[in-house]
């Protein structure tokens, strides 16, 4: 009994410091390969059925593994719903019907989405539905502190992010604090981050956001692209027609 005591000790252990001591090196490729384990606590459908039903209650590790999980989803699809997540941060001067008609489907493939959970809160807290507003506020409050638990900001030990836009969320939606200079570069491991200036009152500080993995899967989707254009058997000319394509 105490061997089976000190091993579920360990368990709990481990599980508390992915949230608290995040390594996008090495804990993200761990997570993304567990969320495909049909037998996996962190597998992505099991996982996002849960978060969905009951995504508030969720621990900041449940919704980092949600997370790294969401990147290796057939549906996900970083740069190209950029435009649907910008809606969702303006959700207050939309019709509440529009927002839930869209949501409800959006829900059921990305419910960690950053961006729809500040929407729905904002709808729902327009609607006057107190319980769902409160619900979603804390949902999108959730989403923020486990992202500020992968890490510090720091070039080092960037934020880990899903959607490359969610550091502008981050800050302006939860901090609510503007936005100065926007960059890119690398971190010390050579992961592609995004460097927003944070602009409050009282200070002006550059935060990291690691978004390595939206951009592999964005080269991807370009390659499969150009692959797809060379295999066209017509093309363009310069006068606008459709003609055979001129073999090589």
């Amino acid at each position: 009994m105490k061997k089976i005591i000190s091993f579920t000790i360990v368990l709990l252990s481990f599980s508390t410091n992915i949230a608290q001591d995040f390594n996008y090196n090495t804990d993200f490729k761990k997570l993304v390969e567990d969320s495909k384990g049909i037998d996996s606590p962190n597998n992505y459908e099991k996982l996002k059925d849960e978060f969905i039903k009951n995504g508030e209650n969720f621990t900041k590790q449940k919704v980092i593994a949600l997370m790294a999980g969401q990147t290796a989803s057939k549906y996900y699809d970083a740069y190209g719903m950029i435009d649907m997540e910008r809606s969702y941060q303006i959700a207050d001067k939309f019709s509440s019907d529009t927002i839930h008609k869209y949501s409800s489907e959006f829900l059921k493939i990305y419910p960690v989405n950053f961006s729809l959970n500040y929407g729905l809160w904002k709808t729902y807290k327009k609607d006057k539905d107190k319980i769902n507003a409160a619900k979603y506020k804390k949902r999108f409050e959730l989403i923020a502190e486990s992202i500020l638990s992968t890490g510090d900001g720091s070039n080092e030990k960037p934020y880990f992010v899903i959607s490359p836009i969610d550091g502008q969320v981050l800050i302006r939606l939860y901090y609510k604090n503007g936005i100065g200079t926007m960059g890119s570069g690398r971190d010390p491991y050579g992961n592609f981050i995004d460097i927003l200036q944070m602009v409050s009152k009282k200070e002006s500080k550059p935060l990291s956001f690691v978004i390595n993995h939206s951009m592999s899967r964005f080269r991807k989707q370009l390659k499969a692209a150009e692959n797809k254009k060379s295999e066209a058997k017509y093309e363009i000319d310069e006068n606008g027609r459709v003609i055979p394509k001129k073999k090589k």
